[in-house]
């Protein structure tokens, strides 16, 4: 028995001394580092380059360009009847003098009538002085029934000869002339020349935005350096029914007679300004600056160093400004990078 019990003691001091080692042996095993916090990121210096909102001036205005034309134009045609052409005495551009010949139709057949007809009347004239030597009342009459009938057929073959015909009806200048060729059939009333008068000159556009210049406007004329007012007398609105297609899109201004440069030509070229709109000491920023999303309109401003959004509502607009009626105040620094 007193084996046995020593036995068990040792067997327990055994168990103690090696628990004691271990304990005593992780002190020498190395410790864990702890994790290491990440470095603080400074954030970025945003540096706002800035525009105050300013107050200003808003003009708008349609340019287009014209040019100097005679004001007083004559379609010319032949009237009453057509035929072959046969000659056009002149150019486009040549000046001419009243009642010069400018184009004729073949006659030929005509004067040969015309000629016949003369002898007719001559012949008629002889009967008649040969009636009034008989004494024969009745033999008379009809003397004179037949001469008269002979003059009223060469009077109207006369007026057909003329309308074979066409004269300038002023001194001018040929500003437009058929395409038809000698020897090709034109019919009555056919556009075949045009006349103008360059003793009076006004100024015509026909601009795609010559719709947009009212009747009774003024507009600025720039001519050799110089700006002249002039008035619009004519648009596309009153001149849709014009026989010339091309004046059918155009508008025409009149200058005062007093303000016709002496040395203007008829072709010479002009530019046309006429102010839409304007708006005088508004608040004013570029178009550029305005940002639209979603049908929102608004302006990137700095307050305190910080970029704050503003809505804006928006009037008068040029190509590059706009006019700002609600959302800035003067002085605002709006952000412009």
């Amino acid at each position: 028995m007193k084996r046995k019990h020593y036995s068990g003691l040792i067997l327990n001091l055994i168990i103690l001394l090696t628990g004691s080692l271990l304990l005593t042996g992780c002190q020498f095993l190395p410790r864990e580092e702890e994790p290491l916090a990440p470095p603080l990121m400074q954030p970025a210096t945003i540096e706002y380059r800035t525009r105050p909102v300013e107050r200003g001036d808003l003009i708008e205005q349609v340019r287009m360009s014209g040019a100097f034309v005679p004001e007083t134009q004559q379609a010319l045609s032949f009237e009453k009847q057509g035929g072959r052409l046969k000659a056009i005495h002149v150019r486009i551009g040549e000046l001419v003098e009243a009642d010069q010949l400018l184009m004729e139709l073949d006659s030929e057949q005509l004067e040969t009538q015309i000629a016949m007809t003369r002898l007719d009347v001559e012949r008629a004239e002889i009967n008649l002085a040969q009636a009034k030597q008989s004494g024969d009342r009745y033999t008379v009459r009809r003397a004179e029934i037949d001469h008269e009938q002979q003059v009223m057929r060469l009077a109207d073959m006369e007026k057909q000869l003329e309308a074979t015909r066409i004269y300038a009806p002023f001194a001018g200048q040929v500003t437009y002339l058929s395409s038809a060729l000698i020897g090709e059939y034109v019919n009555a009333y056919q556009l075949m020349v045009k006349v103008a008068d360059l003793n009076r000159l006004v100024i015509v556009t026909t601009s795609s935005d010559a719709n947009s210049l009212p009747i009774g406007a003024t507009v600025d004329i720039e001519y050799d350096k110089k700006t002249i007012q002039a008035e619009v007398i004519a648009n596309p609105g009153s001149l849709y029914n014009d026989p010339d297609e091309n004046m059918r899109k155009a508008a025409i201004m009149h200058l005062p007679g007093d303000q016709i440069p002496e040395d203007v030509k008829a072709g010479v070229s002009v530019r046309i300004t006429y102010v839409l709109q304007q708006r005088d000491d508004v608040l004013v920023v570029p178009r550029s600056y305005i940002n639209l999303m979603s049908g929102r309109r608004y302006v990137n401003v700095l307050e305190d160093g910080i970029r704050v959004e503003k809505d804006v509502e928006i009037g008068l607009t040029t190509d590059t400004e706009a006019e700002i009626i609600k959302g800035l105040a003067e002085g605002d620094l709006v952000i412009i990078n």
